[in-house]
This record gives structure tokens, sequence and C-alpha cells, in this order.
């Protein structure tokens, strides 16, 4: 019976140590971390060392569990990730609306002023600058999106 609960036990110690790693570029060194450590964090896998000395410590049903079992959580990760830049889209798309929304209002009121068309076209520039940071963080973040999709059909596919 004991030996019986010492396999069991052991059998799922891997699960409890499982963790997610992150790889990031910081000032020239490469960080690993197991939060992600930046805007280019990456999610890295690092496996468990074969066992030496023997035959395989599962049959090949357990790998083919341990395998999916590796696959979803790899796919919730990037699922995760996925979201958070949708979320970071999202915000990026409100603060572009009440940029342009500011914009309008002081233009309004720079049409009641007499330096108004001086003051129109400083406010303009400096619309369209706000105009282009924000798109280019959307365009970033729909960059990553496609990105991480690929890499979820690739590990769903099992590559």
């Amino acid at each position: 019976m004991l030996k019986r609960a010492l396999v069991f036990i052991g059998f799922f110690i891997p699960v409890f140590g499982y963790a997610a790693v992150y790889q990031c570029e910081s000032d020239g060194q490469t960080i690993f971390s197991d939060q992600p450590c930046g805007s280019d964090a990456k999610r890295i896998h690092v496996k468990a060392p074969v066992r030496m000395g023997g035959g395989p410590m599962v049959n090949e049903r357990g790998q083919k569990f341990l395998e999916s079992r590796d696959r979803k959580k790899e796919v919730a990760g990037i699922d995760r990730d996925i979201e958070s830049l949708r979320r970071q889209k999202a915000r990026a798309k409100m603060y572009l609306d009440n940029t342009l929304i500011r914009y309008q209002r002081q233009k309004a009121h720079a049409n009641n002023n007499l330096a108004g068309a001086t003051w129109e076209g400083s406010l303009a520039q400096e619309a369209e600058v706000m105009r282009k940071r924000y798109q280019s963080e959307i365009d970033e973040a729909n960059r990553q999106i496609e990105q991480l999709r690929s890499q979820r059909r690739r590990v769903l596919q099992g590559d």
C-alpha cells in the first residue's frame, strides 16, 4: 500500500512544479523570469531532462497524456496573452478617441480666438502625432495577436 502511495505521489510531483518561463532583453542582457518581464517578453518552455540509466518513466499512453496536457497549458497561456493584447489595443483605441474629441473641442475654441488659425494649426499637428502614436500601438498589438494565433494553431496541430 505504501509503495502505491509513493508511486502515485511521485507521478504528480511534476504537475505541481510546472511554471512558465519568460525571456526578455534588458540593457543588452537576456533575463529569464517566472513572470513577463517587459513588453518584449517571450514565453519559453523548459523540458525536464531525460531520465538517465533506464527506460522511459511513462508508457506511450502516459506520454501522449503529458504532451496533451502541456499543449493545453501552452494554448491557455497563449489565449491569456492574446486577451491581454486585446485589452491593450482597446485602451489605445480609447485614448485615440479621447485625443480626437479633445482636439475637436480645442479646435472649436480656437475658432473663437483672434490667434485661432495659428493655434488650430498647432492643434492639428499635435492631433496627428497622437493619432500616429496610438495607431502604431494598435498595429503592433494586431501584429502580436496574429503571431500568437499562428503559434496557437501550430501548438494545436502538434508541431
